[in-house]
């Protein structure tokens, strides 16, 4: 296992959709999303970046507040559904590559965090995951970067 420390992720013109998701339909969201590109005559322009802004576990299922954020060609209009956003950046961040689907992202958090307090820094920014494969797999399983953003600074 590999931390990166001192990241820098950048990307411009990004198409934002938020929703709930239950985690097992995480990776058909996605498809979901790529594939209404077209329809919006825009074109994916980078690698895909999620967030979750809340988990919620209920018996047997666990439920993400997520927000996908795809970098896509050129600026658009924003609609009731699909928001553009002209910047997304981090700096002085952690990084944390694995291999899995949406079932390791709590193992891949736990790590992070956990190298993150280990060092003494402090993150200033939620977890953001990067899919790193220019194709989604049909069983979820595939590179992610997970990167937060910290402040080494205590005081």
């Amino acid at each position: 296992m590999e931390f990166l420390e001192g990241q820098f992720y950048t990307a411009k013109n990004l198409l934002s959709y938020r929703t709930r998701v239950e985690s097992c339909n995480l990776n058909n969201l996605i498809c979901y999303v790529r594939n209404s590109l077209d329809a919006l005559n825009l074109k994916i322009n980078g690698k895909i970046i999620l967030s979750f802004s809340e988990k919620i576990a209920e018996r047997n299922k666990q439920i993400y507040g997520v927000e996908l954020l795809i970098p896509v060609d050129k600026e658009f209009e924003s609609t009731g559904q699909y928001v553009f956003k002209p910047t997304f950046k981090l700096v002085n961040a952690i990084s944390y590559r694995f291999y899995g689907n949406c079932s390791g992202f709590a193992e891949a958090e736990s790590k992070l965090y956990g190298y993150i307090k280990a060092h003494d820094m402090n993150a200033v920014t939620g977890l953001y995951y990067i899919l790193q494969n220019k194709e989604t797999a049909n069983d979820g399983v595939q590179y992610w970067d997970t990167y937060v953003a910290v402040n080494e600074n205590i005081v």
